[in-house]
């Protein structure tokens, strides 16, 4: 596996805060919307993590597949890394667990619970669906806009170290899920 240590600074532009939005130009301050996707994780990977910092691992070989077929034809899973179940099932216990568990797409199905171990989850605790929008997916099946979902979505541990073991494990196991339950398009919600 490769990794890459995480550079530390935020010398580049994209790295930088920008003020968005209606309180930045009340005080007449230039809009600026940076396209960053992922960039969060090197952020949270120095300022989330217990030191030294993390290295961030970048897979053996690519994983992105294109879209097979029009959304609206589509079974559409979630995946998060929030560590969250339903209160009747096991917990996530240590902070390193490769497990993942089988939450239900059905909205009614039951409470869900947050295991995660980040101080940034105040809030998704009050509201899963902030970190899984599994009433949301089920309403844009009910809309047409998706084909459908699955029976179940899948949660794991997000922040885990266990590089090699994520690549050799934990994906493997949530890809052979996702093949049978013939999901088309899976939506990664980080935590």
């Amino acid at each position: 596996m490769r990794a890459s240590a995480y550079h530390n600074g935020c010398e580049n532009s994209h790295c930088r805060a920008a003020l968005i939005g209606a309180a930045a130009s009340r005080i007449g301050l230039e809009r600026r919307i940076y396209l960053m996707p992922f960039a969060y994780l090197p952020v949270m990977a120095q300022s989330g993590a217990p030191k030294p910092p993390r290295v961030l691992a970048a897979p053996t070989k690519t994983a992105w597949q294109p879209i097979a077929r029009p959304a609206s034809r589509s079974r559409v899973a979630l995946l998060t890394s929030a560590a969250l179940r339903l209160a009747d099932q096991a917990p996530f216990i240590p902070r390193e667990d490769l497990s993942y568990r089988r939450v239900p797409s059905d909205p009614a199905a039951g409470a869900i619970v947050i295991d995660h171990h980040s101080g940034i989850g105040r809030v998704p605790r009050q509201d899963p669906e902030i970190v899984f929008p599994r009433t949301a997916l089920a309403e844009l099946a009910a809309r047409g806009v998706i084909g459908s979902t699955p029976p179940c979505h899948f949660s794991f541990m997000g922040g885990v170290r266990r590089h090699q073991e994520i690549e050799s494990e934990l994906a493997p196991a949530l890809a052979d899920e996702l093949a049978q339950a013939q999901v088309d398009l899976a939506l990664l919600v980080p935590y």
